[in-house]
């Protein structure tokens, strides 16, 4: 029988102590997530209450403008366009105009739901938008820790949600990853991530957080603003 050498013997307990002391899988939203959801639904009021939508993960605003567009054009048969802006012009949250088709140019004469008074349809806009909440720290992160995010995004995350079984876009050269920080048109690692239930959310951003700490702590008082006000077009 051979003795286990006293160090190599400390090395495994340490790390049966790790294994064992592993946590529990995550089963509420963190403070990121529940701001992200508030900025998402409190804007939106029913009789004087917030929306509150089931949400499965956070999006990026390219990938909450599109989803949107499809609720609302569910929602209303068509009857109700949904323009989100160009990712640049979510600085400041998310930016959408909406436009109202009158019914009598509808697909079908006019056959449909009824033409939506401006009310009706931004109820129904204000609950497609709370459904998405969306994720807008990229846009706050400070000129110094621009360097370090493309270590990070490149060497770190991109790496890890591609072990996740995620699709990520190729992390563009150093300086246009700069450059799109600059005008605030971030590259974004979660572009084209899908989960399926909040509980794989949970555990695929607490593996690879979209956000390395110390920058992550750069920006933990910025939250995700209100969505800009509703707009109709004539």
């Amino acid at each position: 029988m051979h003795a286990i050498p006293a160090a190599a013997g400390l090395l495994l307990a340490v790390a049966l102590g790790a294994c064992s002391s592993s946590p529990a899988p995550r089963t509420a939203p963190d403070q990121v997530e529940r701001a992200a959801v508030a900025a998402a639904d409190g804007h939106a009021l029913v009789d004087g209450s917030p929306i509150s939508q089931p949400w499965t993960q956070l999006w990026t605003p390219t990938q909450a403008g599109s989803k949107i567009a499809a609720c609302v054009k569910r929602g209303s048969d068509g009857l109700i366009v949904f323009r989100p802006a160009p990712l640049a012009g979510n600085s400041q949250g998310l930016s959408y105009s909406v436009e109202m088709i009158p019914k009598d140019t509808s697909v079908g004469g006019g056959v449909g739901p009824p033409y939506f008074d401006g009310a009706t349809a931004e109820r129904l806009v204000d609950g497609c938008v709370a459904r998405f909440p969306v994720d807008f720290r990229l846009f706050s992160v400070p000129e110094g820790d621009r360097g370090a995010l493309y270590a990070y995004d490149l060497t770190v995350l991109r790496r890890c949600l591609l072990a996740h079984g995620q699709a990520v876009p190729a992390v563009p050269a150093r300086e246009r990853f700069e450059n799109m920080l600059r005008a605030s048109a971030p590259w974004n690692a979660y572009e084209q991530v899908r989960v399926t239930s909040r509980a794989e959310w949970y555990a695929l951003v607490d593996a690879c957080p979209a956000l390395p700490p110390a920058i992550a702590g750069d920006v933990a008082d910025i939250t995700a603003p209100p969505a800009a006000p509703w707009a109709t077009s004539p």
